[in-house]
């Protein structure tokens, strides 16, 4: 069955690629495509489906079983010594290197504490999902609340990303706890407007996350995921296919409604909440666009291999983009990890290929789903940025990384001089460690477009 199954696959793989070849040239994503080219782009990379369930439509998968992860868990790690790693995590002091750091609740909301106080976020959910009682910046922000959680304030929008706050993925005793707490509540998150929610994994959609939202937003999900939203109480629920749109208006009084344009984004990963729904639901990444003059744009990954081709389309059809959440964790052994998960070398290609002005590292050092150490993320990273830049990758395209930490405080939208820092955000003291990285670049969240950095302290200037 396995066989004839990924016969079909392939046989509608050769077909889209033959088609593609004949209207469109891929691999020049710095070149913006024309509607005849966005057409002949989206049909190759349509979602496919047979058999009752979903399908990579991509040259690099293969399938994988519950054979091979069996055989990584049990035999390769047992030949390994991993049967029992703990990712190198210190048993006998706190993780130094991943600082819990609140998110800056000021420059959010301009209050210094989110929490609202006489008003619970039920009660309240019909004015929350406009946006009418809660100001928030008009700044471009991110805040990486750990995995790929992350809050992100786009043109007055208000976006949460697979949110997944619990210390436990699952109510299971197998179940990892998280590295370090969540940095915040959600009804810290004073506003929160849209929900994008990549594919129905533990680490990236928790129940008790979409009872407390419920309908005081919008759920953005691939195909399939709205049922279980739906089974929670949830009706605000809406559900696209790869390259489908949805428009968002966020309603404030005094002021003119906004829209926003959220377009489904193909990527190369699968979908279960269980070994009996396997591949049942669709995933995907989102790209979303505010409509205005001067548009400004951001796009969350969630989960995804690494296929050339297919970040190369997605840049020459939604590129360049202004803000970017791409994973680059869980990627150890790459011989089984390599197709679901990228590793930081491909998370700087997806970066690139895409055309994206600043990006974000996310999905690690929050829970230990693989085998490397739980702070080599980051350091991948950096060797992959000096490796692509040996290779003579212009040094205009290699625009800045933003380098986070759970609860770092929002990364503003700035186009400031690539610098080769790596500011690591001390707990408790807020100092400043500077890192020479042979001229590349990996910067703290809270660095802002003017700011002077200096050991031990931070100076913020304003960002428009």
């Amino acid at each position: 069955m396995a066989a004839y199954t990924d016969t079909i696959r392939r046989s509608h793989i050769r077909r889209r690629t033959n088609e593609l070849k004949e209207a469109v040239d891929i691999p020049d994503h710095t070149k913006p495509a024309s509607e005849e080219e966005k057409a002949a782009i989206k049909k190759r990379f349509a979602s496919l489906k047979f058999a009752g369930r979903y399908w990579n439509p991509y040259v690099e998968w293969r399938e994988q079983g519950a054979w091979e992860w069996a055989f990584w868990k049990i035999i390769v790690s047992t030949l390994t010594l991993k049967l029992f790693y703990n990712g190198g995590v210190p048993l006998d002091r706190p993780i130094a290197d991943l600082p819990l750091e609140p998110p800056d609740l000021q420059l959010l909301f301009g209050t210094p504490s989110g929490r609202t106080t006489s008003t619970s976020r039920a009660e309240k959910s019909q004015i929350s999902g406009t946006g009418e009682d809660v100001d928030v910046t008009d700044k471009l922000t991110l805040t990486w609340l750990g995995q790929s959680t992350c809050f992100v304030t786009l043109d007055n929008l208000t976006i949460l990303t697979d949110p997944a706050l619990s210390d436990k993925t699952l109510e299971s005793i197998l179940a990892p706890h998280r590295l370090r707490p969540s940095p915040c509540e959600l009804e810290e998150l004073r506003r929160v407007d849209v929900v994008l929610v990549s594919h129905n994994h533990f680490d990236h959609l928790d129940p008790a996350a979409v009872t407390e939202l419920g309908d005081s937003c919008e759920w953005i999900v691939p195909v399939g995921v709205g049922s279980f939203i739906r089974k929670l109480g949830v009706t605000r629920v809406t559900e696209l296919d790869w390259w489908q749109e949805a428009k968002h208006t966020l309603r404030r009084e005094g002021k003119p409604d906004q829209t926003f344009t959220i377009t489904s984004v193909p990527s190369m990963h699968w979908s279960a909440r269980s070994p009996l729904d396997t591949n049942a639901t669709l995933w995907s990444a989102f790209h979303i666009k505010s409509d205005t003059a001067h548009p400004r744009s951001f796009i969350h990954l969630g989960d995804t291999g690494y296929s050339p081709t297919l970040f190369a389309a997605v840049g020459r059809v939604l590129g360049p983009v202004d803000l970017a959440a791409i994973p680059i964790g869980s990627y150890e052994p790459r011989w089984h990890m390599h197709l679901q998960h990228t590793d930081p070398e491909g998370a700087v290609r997806m970066a690139l290929q895409m055309n994206a002005k600043k990006s974000v590292g996310v999905h690690w050092g929050t829970w230990l789903m693989s085998d490397e150490a739980y702070n080599k993320p980051p350091i991948d990273l950096a060797i992959a940025r000096k490796k692509l830049e040996m290779k003579a990758i212009p040094m205009k395209n290699l625009l800045p990384w933003v380098h986070t930490h759970v609860g770092t405080r929002p990364a503003t939208d700035d186009q400031g001089i690539i610098q080769d820092l790596f500011a690591t955000i001390s707990a408790g003291t807020h100092s400043i460690e500077q890192h020479r990285m042979h001229g590349m670049c990996i910067r703290s969240a809270r660095h802002l477009k003017s700011t002077e950095v200096h050991p031990g302290r931070q100076k913020g200037g304003d960002v428009q």
